[in-house]
C-alpha cells in the first residue's frame, strides 16, 4: 500500500497543479507533458515501439520516434479529459456532430431496442458518450479495475460522470451489463484490447485476439450495434461521429466488422490510437 501511495504521489500533485489553469489550457499543458515524460517510460516506450514495428515495419527510428512523441501527447490530452470529466461534459461546445447520425438511436430508445455503442481508445473516446448524453442518451459503460488504490477512486468516478452505470470488468458485471441490455438501456464498450477468452480476427492487417461476446450479445438480444469516435482536430475541436448500424449476421461477421470499423479510424488518424495497449499477444 506504501509503494502505491508513492507511486501515486507524482500524479496528484501535476493534478493539483492543472487544476488551477483553465480547462481548454489544462488539456493542453497535459498533453505538452505527456509528450515530454512518457517516450522516456521504459515500459510505455518499449510496447508502442514494438506495435509500430509490427504494424509498420517500413518506418524508420525517427520516424517512429516522433509518432511516439505525438502519440503521447493525443494520450495525455484524452486521459486529462477524463480526469477532469465533469467539467469536459460542459465542453459540448467544442465537439462537433451530425444530430442526423443519431436517428439510429432515436428510434431504437423510442422502440425499447437496446443500443451497444462501440468504440476504441482513439482520439478523445469520452466525447462519444459526452453526445450521447447531452441529448438523453446517457450509456452505462465498462471499465477495467485500477491496480491502485489511490487512483481507483479517481478513475471509477471520473468515468462516472460520463453516464450510469459503471460495471467491471468480470462475471457480475457482464451480468449486469446484459441485464440493462434486456431492459432496453445503452451501453458504450471498446472493443480494441486483447481478451483471454477471444478468437482471432484481422485488425490492422495482423490477426489479434478479439472478444465475440459483443457479437454474440446483440444478436441474442438484438440491439442496435452502433460503431462511434472522437477524432481530434489540429484546432483541438472534436469530431464525433456515429457510424451506419453493424448489420446483425454472424458472430464471426460482425466481430470483424467491428475490427475493421476501429481500424479504419486508427489508419486514418494513427497518432491518436493508445498504441501501448498490448493488441498482438
Amino acid at each position: 500500500m506504501l509503494r502505491q501511495f508513492i507511486q501515486i504521489v507524482p500524479f496528484y500533485l501535476m493534478i493539483a497543479i492543472l487544476k488551477i489553469l483553465p480547462f481548454e489550457k489544462r488539456v493542453c499543458v497535459g498533453g505538452q507533458l505527456c509528450k515530454l515524460i512518457l517516450p522516456w517510460v521504459k515500459k510505455f516506450h518499449k510496447r508502442v515501439n514494438t506495435n509500430l514495428r509490427f504494424v509498420y515495419p517500413e518506418m524508420l527510428p525517427h520516424e517512429r520516434k516522433e509518432f511516439i512523441k505525438e502519440n503521447s501527447k493525443m494520450i495525455g490530452k484524452s486521459f486529462i479529459e477524463l480526469m477532469f470529466n465533469r467539467e469536459f461534459q460542459r465542453y459540448i461546445n467544442k465537439i462537433n456532430y451530425k444530430k442526423i447520425e443519431l436517428e439510429p438511436l432515436f428510434e431504437a430508445q423510442n422502440s425499447g431496442q437496446p443500443i451497444m455503442i462501440i468504440s476504441g481508445h482513439i482520439g478523445s473516446w469520452e466525447a462519444v458518450r459526452a453526445v450521447l448524453k447531452n441529448n438523453g442518451l446517457t450509456s452505462g459503460a465498462i471499465y477495467q479495475r485500477n491496480r491502485n488504490i489511490f487512483y481507483e477512486k479517481l478513475h471509477f468516478n471520473a468515468i462516472k460522470e460520463g453516464g450510469e452505470p459503471i460495471l467491471e470488468v468480470g462475471t457480475s458485471g457482464t451480468r449486469k451489463m446484459i441485464s440493462l441490455i434486456r431492459s432496453g438501456g445503452i451501453i458504450a464498450l471498446m472493443i480494441d484490447q486483447a481478451v483471454k477468452e477471444g478468437n482471432y480476427f484481422q485488425f490492422l492487417g495482423k490477426p489479434a485476439k478479439t472478444s465475440t461476446s459483443i457479437a454474440g450479445i446483440s444478436l441474442k438480444y438484438n440491439a442496435l450495434l452502433i460503431p462511434a469516435y472522437g477524432i481530434r482536430r489540429s484546432d483541438d475541436k472534436i469530431d464525433v461521429s456515429f457510424d451506419k448500424p453493424i448489420k446483425l449476421t454472424t458472430v464471426e461477421s460482425i466481430t470483424q466488422e467491428m475490427n475493421f470499423s476501429l481500424e479504419k479510424r486508427v489508419r486514418s488518424d494513427p497518432t491518436q490510437w493508445y498504441w501501448p495497449h498490448r493488441r498482438w499477444k
